[in-house]
């Protein structure tokens, strides 16, 4: 009876140190930021974007059957305000109308094209240029999943930095002014990675953001408060402990020379971004590495990302996050507790495992536990409530936080309306929406352990943005 009751209150403390440690990572944010804020000039992006001298990109969009969004993709790229850039879309065995409309809507001509082949991919079955934008080049190759499909585009790719994002991402146009400022500032930088946002509810008319707005259902509204506590303001904190061990694939800057010693991202990767940001890490932080290269997070470079706003394809989604989490984890199991790779091996990689890993089967554990507590007689109605009353505040305080820190800023909500949206979210996420998504990467947990590799069922595309004008 004692040791259930010791295990219960060392599950407390772990929602305790999880929900502290989150917040003591929005604190660090919120200071970076300022600081970050502080020393921006909009003279400096001015000529970044004038200048010559800046270094060139290869935007890469890897892409698979995705015929009803490719189209506004390519014309969102196409819109940046950058000096010299190339888009390179390379269609990964599409079966639809993927090639059909990328010909179509950009008049495409088959050319004879050969880059460097350092990095092996599947059979690549055709490369061609479009006669109406100079600086678009399609590769159309055999399927080898998303991962394959990056590493092809680089054997086509002509600059220095190269810029990875999926194909249902669209980037504000100032995106890649922001994120090329680090490379321009520091010759230390080996990567930098943007804030990633929810694009449902975006509008765009040719391939231009002209109004922004919120999802239309609670599940989608859940997501863009998580996105604006995990993936925005706790990914600056982790930047500045040098632990940002999860870059999302929808936007990520990297340099080639760095790209190619790593040998790309692992085509048998079920999440191949979290994989290659470990490994990135793990090349960086080494200490037996003298070159003393770093990865930044720039906070003003933004991209927005389609989200399922389906039951099934979110369960699809955070299922195959979960087991690809575990996958990249146990690949990279010799950074953990490891001094060799300072902060990232000492904090980052421990953190990572114990409080996004496990943290699924802890929180489950601590359930079940409550049940064994309360039946036995061991904790009273009261003391149990009290635990869960408690466990629900943490999260909302720190959800509200990030929500709060995310409206001083340029991703603040449009209207009052959108705000107190976010508001409903925060309080209800813990009321049955939090509990479908631990019991999702339960079963992620345990298919994981089973063997289960598949990438799970494909997105939908919800076809949110109009037809461009």
């Amino acid at each position: 009876m004692t040791i259930i009751r010791i295990l219960l209150w060392l599950i407390l403390v772990y929602y305790i140190a999880l929900h502290g440690i989150y917040l003591l990572l929005l604190l660090i944010g919120s200071i970076q930021i300022r600081r970050y804020k502080q020393a921006i000039t909009f003279a400096e992006f001015r000529r970044i974007a004038e200048s010559h001298l800046s270094m060139p990109v290869s935007l890469i969009i890897p892409c698979f059957n995705e015929a009803a969004i490719i189209g506004y993709s390519v014309r969102s790229a196409m819109r940046l305000n950058y000096p010299q850039f190339e888009i390179i879309v390379v269609s990964d065995g599409s079966t639809d109308d993927t090639m059909k409309v990328l010909t179509e809507s950009f008049q495409l001509n088959k050319i004879d094209r050969f880059g460097r082949r350092l990095l092996e991919t599947r059979e690549i079955l055709g490369v061609y240029a479009s006669s109406s934008h100079p600086n678009l080049v399609v590769v159309e190759k055999e399927n080898g999943r998303r991962a394959d499909a990056i590493n092809a585009a680089v054997s086509m790719a002509r600059y220095p930095l190269l810029c990875v994002i999926d194909a249902d991402t669209f980037l504000e146009e100032d995106a890649l002014l922001h994120m090329a400022r680090p490379f321009l500032r520091d010759t230390r930088v080996a990567a930098v990675a943007g804030v990633v946002r929810p694009s449902n509810g975006l509008t765009m008319v040719d391939g231009r953001i002209v109004a922004k707005g919120f999802p239309k259902t609670l599940l989608g509204m859940n997501q863009e408060v998580e996105y604006a506590r995990s993936f925005q303001w706790a990914r600056i904190g982790l930047s500045r402990l040098r632990s940002m061990l999860c870059i999302s694939g929808a936007l990520i800057l990297i340099r080639k020379t760095i790209f190619e010693k790593l040998g790309g991202p692992w085509p048998g990767a079920m999440t191949d971004d979290i994989e290659f940001t470990m490994r990135i890490n793990r090349h960086l932080h080494d200490r037996r590495n003298k070159e003393d290269q770093k990865l930044v997070f720039a906070p003003d470079a933004v991209c927005y990302t389609e989200i399922p706003e389906k039951l099934g394809q979110y369960a699809s989604q955070r299922n195959r996050w979960q087991r690809g989490t575990l996958q990249a984890l146990m690949r990279n199991r010799g950074m953990i507790f490891n001094p060799r790779y300072g902060m990232t091996g000492l904090f980052g990689m421990p953190f990572f495992l114990v409080f996004e890993g496990l943290a699924a089967i802890v929180e489950l554990s601590a359930w079940i536990l409550m049940v064994v507590c309360l039946v036995l007689g061991i904790a009273t109605g009261f003391e149990i409530l009290l635990m869960i009353y408690l466990a629900y505040i943490l999260g909302v305080f720190l959800s509200l936080s990030a929500v709060l820190l995310t409206e001083s800023g340029r991703l603040r909500c449009a209207c009052w309306r959108d705000f107190w949206r976010l508001l409903l979210a925060i309080f209800v996420d813990n009321l049955g929406f939090h509990q479908f998504h631990l019991l999702i990467r339960v079963i992620g947990t345990f298919q994981y352990v089973l063997g289960r590799r598949d990438l799970g069922r494909a997105m939908e595309r919800m076809n949110h943005h109009p037809t461009p004008a």
